[in-house]
Formats: C-alpha cells, sequence, structure tokens
C-alpha cells in the first residue's frame, strides 16, 4: 500500500508571526554579540596618558595612604597622586576636585596661582593619576576627608591653608571641616566653595548618573564606561567655554587611568553618603567662623543656581562670619576651567592682595562683618 503525504500550505497569519518571532530572535542575538563581545572593544580604555595628563603626573609626586575603613583592610596601602606647585613657604592654597575627574581640573588655576602662593592638590582614590581599587573597596568622603587632614598636617606639614574644592570635593571639604573643628593645630584661612551639588534635592542629577547609582543597572554600565565617553560627555554640556581638545583627552585619559572606567560605579556611590550625612555638613558650615566664597557659574545644568542660592540664603547670609557668593556668567560646572582668570582673581582678593576690581565681576551678595560686629 502506498502512503501518501500531503503538505498543507501554511496559512499566512502563521508564517508571518513565525518571520517575526526570527528576525526578532536574530536581532535579540546581535544585541547579544554587541554588549558582550563588540561593544567592550569599541570602549577599550586607553592605556597612554595624553601630553597634557602626562606632563600634570611628572609636575607630582606619589604618597602612600591607606584606608581607614575595615572593609578595606585587604587592599593594603593605595598610592595617592599629588601635586605642590610653588614656594613652600607662600601662602598655602588647598584644592579638592569633584566626580568623575580629577586636580587636573585645576590645572589652569594653579599655574595663575602658584607665582605667589603654594598650590597643593590630590587625587583621591578612584579618581585622576591616583589608584583604583576594584573588586569590593568601599569608596568614602569620610576617608577622602581623613586623607586630605593627613596630606596637609602629615605630609605637607601645613599649619594654616586656603580651601578650594569644587563638586565632590565640596562634600569632602565639609566633611573635612567637621575634623577641622576638633583639632587646633592648623586654620582654615578661606573657604572657597565652587559648583556642586551641596544641596540634593535642588540637583538635577543626569539620567546616566542616577543609572550608575542604581545597584542593579549601575555594576552593567560601569563595564562600558571609558574616559573618552565621559570626557566627551562632559565637553559637550559641563564648559560654557569650548575647552581645546588637549584638555578634553587629558580628561579622558587621567579617568582611564588604572581602568577607571570600572570604579564608576563605585565611586559615585559619594552622592547617596552626601545624601546621608549633609544636612549636618551645612549645619556645620554654618557654624563655621571661617571666611568663606561661593563661587558659581551661572550655565550649570546639573548644580543649578538655585543651589547656590539657598546654601547661601539658610546656612551663609546669617552666620557670624564673613561671606561672599559670586555669580558669574559665561561659566558652566567646570567655572575653573571656563573662567580661570576671574576665579583666580577673586581668590587673591579673597586672600588680601589689592586686585584690579575693575576685571572681577561684583559678587551677587556679601555679608561682611567688620570688627564691632556690624554688616556693612
Amino acid at each position: 500500500m502506498v502512503q501518501r503525504y500531503i503538505l498543507a500550505p501554511m496559512r499566512p497569519k502563521h508564517h508571518l508571526v513565525r518571520v517575526v518571532l526570527i528576525v526578532a530572535g536574530s536581532l535579540l542575538a546581535l544585541i547579544v554579540v554587541l554588549l558582550f563581545a563588540v561593544l567592550p572593544l569599541a570602549t577599550r580604555p586607553t592605556r597612554q596618558l595624553s601630553e597634557l595628563a602626562q606632563a600634570w603626573q611628572d609636575r607630582g609626586s606619589y604618597i602612600g595612604w591607606t584606608s581607614t575603613r575595615p572593609e578595606n583592610e585587604e587592599f593594603g596601602e593605595l598610592d595617592v597622586f599629588t601635586i605642590q606647585s610653588g614656594d613652600p613657604s607662600s601662602p598655602a592654597i588647598l584644592m579638592i576636585h569633584g566626580y568623575p575627574t580629577s586636580s587636573f581640573d585645576f590645572h589652569e588655576l594653579v599655574d595663575r596661582l602658584d607665582d605667589d602662593y603654594y598650590v597643593v592638590a590630590l587625587d583621591t582614590p578612584g579618581y585622576g593619576l591616583s589608584d583604583k581599587p576594584k573588586e569590593g573597596f568601599v569608596y568614602s568622603l569620610f576617608d577622602d576627608a581623613l586623607l586630605v587632614e593627613h596630606y596637609v598636617t602629615e605630609v605637607l606639614g601645613l599649619d594654616s591653608f586656603a580651601m578650594l574644592t569644587h563638586d565632590k570635593g565640596n562634600s569632602v571639604g565639609l566633611a573635612f571641616l567637621d575634623l577641622y573643628q576638633a583639632q587646633n593645630s592648623y586654620v582654615i584661612t578661606h573657604h572657597f566653595i565652587t559648583n556642586g551639588n551641596i544641596y540634593l534635592p535642588l540637583a538635577d542629577l543626569t539620567r546616566f548618573q542616577t543609572a550608575l547609582l542604581d545597584e542593579r543597572l549601575g555594576p552593567f554600565l560601569t563595564r562600558y564606561v571609558n574616559g573618552h565617553l565621559v570626557a566627551r560627555g562632559l565637553a559637550d554640556g559641563y564648559f560654557a567655554v569650548p575647552q581645546p581638545d588637549a584638555v578634553i583627552e587629558g580628561i579622558a585619559t587621567s579617568i582611564d587611568y588604572d581602568d577607571g572606567g570600572e570604579v564608576q560605579h563605585a565611586t559615585i556611590q559619594y552622592l547617596a553618603e552626601r545624601a546621608q550625612f549633609e544636612n549636618g555638613w551645612l549645619e556645620t558650615l554654618e557654624a563655621s567662623d571661617i571666611p568663606t566664597s561661593l563661587i558659581w557659574g551661572l550655565d550649570d545644568p546639573v548644580a543649578p543656581v538655585r543651589v547656590a542660592d539657598y546654601v547661601w540664603e539658610e546656612y551663609l547670609f546669617d552666620r557670624g562670619a564673613r561671606g561672599w557668593y559670586w555669580q558669574l556668567e559665561n561659566a558652566n560646572h567646570y567655572l575653573q576651567n571656563d573662567q580661570p582668570e576671574t576665579i583666580s582673581l577673586i581668590v587673591r582678593s579673597a586672600l588680601g592682595e589689592e586686585v584690579d576690581v575693575s576685571d572681577i565681576p561684583a559678587p551677587a551678595m556679601s555679608r561682611i562683618a567688620t570688627d564691632s560686629g556690624d554688616d556693612r
């Protein structure tokens, strides 16, 4: 007996569904290949410092630092990059950088001040040209503050200095201010605070920042972060004055140093720490007797001027110590790069130098107490 097999044609509707499923599966496979094979190659960090970044490293030196956190005991001593520029007998200015960059941010400002001041700075662990421990290292603002105190007192032996902070460095500086209040071996002569999210409820964090912060998404994203990706994003949105390619390359390769892209999820957790301790730090600022200058670039999209307005009105204006609030036009988040000459003149003026006031804008607001306690 001959058996007959009759092949019925596939119904068009089912055929279309099958084609769609096949195409969707192929696209998914392509995306997986892109994420796990091609993309890591495309986002591979630059291994060599740019010419400017290399010159910055050549100007500096390294100190050893062991984290004070018990969770970091296994990592031992870290190499921390530092800059000392100028005559050590001159009045000192300490500069503390922000996230996700480094002391390289201050290179133009340092060059405008180090003829008359001893300008010092460092890259906190996880940033710039310092070690960037991975695999469970806990980055901490409090740890950074202790490092800063160790650097200025035990390494440099300073007994007085001004302090200028930016972005995440503002948080380190405020944590350091707590340490300062508990000692009497050194004096901070002036406190300069520049753009940064010093009051997070009024900040405009980017989607990239919030994604990196996320405990589930952040560790995945940080695998594909590199210095050029970050530096290009900064160049496109956080400078009012276009920066030379050499500067952007310096930022990029400093981030890539020691595979810095791999620690971005860990280092940005400073924002969670900031949120936890922010109110206490601002109260310490309010109680501080250090003359303070708030210097703010008006074009900042992530730390808008309302942040500075709030801190000035709530914590600085009515306190006893002298204070000045400067608002700079044509200055974005990285105001030290946009307006280095203006900021250097503000610093010089605040530290007692006679400067040509026609070269700097008038402060937006100030509170200057005379010896009798009256405001003027």
